[in-house]
């Protein structure tokens, strides 16, 4: 397989995971995948039109979202009034994943520790017979909170 042949099939399965893990619109998802691959330091409007084929609304609208999401950044050039758009930093763009993700788990921590508090009181039997997986569970999502917390100390130094 030559070179061009496997970057696109690995813009578009990047593309896939990006619609599926951050919940992005399919051209969104392709553009920061372009992004992630380029061996340029940063593509242009036009660049992001060209590699994707779409509309200059579809992309302007793309970018726009993943600038608003902090997925990327951009910059200029002395003397050239064309923006390179380029993927954030990735310590950056890591902590604010390891954030979501303690974010989300903690959300979940609490609404388990609702329904046990719940079935605790109103239906007993249950909540002894779930009490072992429950408290396995909520263990677990205490410890990925520790590491998720040690990584993003150890990505901020690196920063």
């Amino acid at each position: 397989m030559e070179k061009e042949e496997h970057k696109q099939r690995l813009i578009e399965e990047l593309g896939v995971h990006f619609e599926a893990e951050y919940n992005l619109p399919p051209l969104a998802a392709r553009i920061f995948g372009n992004l992630v691959v380029t061996e340029e330091v940063g593509l242009t409007f036009d660049d992001c039109q060209m590699k994707r084929g779409a509309s200059k609304s579809s992309i302007s609208t793309s970018l726009n979202l993943l600038l608003q999401l902090g997925m990327i950044t951009y910059f200029t050039k002395s003397g050239d009034r064309r923006r390179y758009f380029k993927i954030s930093d990735k310590s950056t763009f890591f902590i604010k994943k390891l954030e979501q993700a303690i974010k989300k788990a903690a959300n979940e921590s609490k609404m388990i520790q609702k329904v046990a508090k719940y079935d605790q009181q109103y239906n007993n039997e249950k909540y002894i017979s779930n009490k072992a997986k429950m408290d396995a569970y909520l263990n677990c999502l205490d410890q990925n909170e520790a590491t998720n917390k040690e990584t993003i100390e150890a990505l901020r130094k690196l920063i």
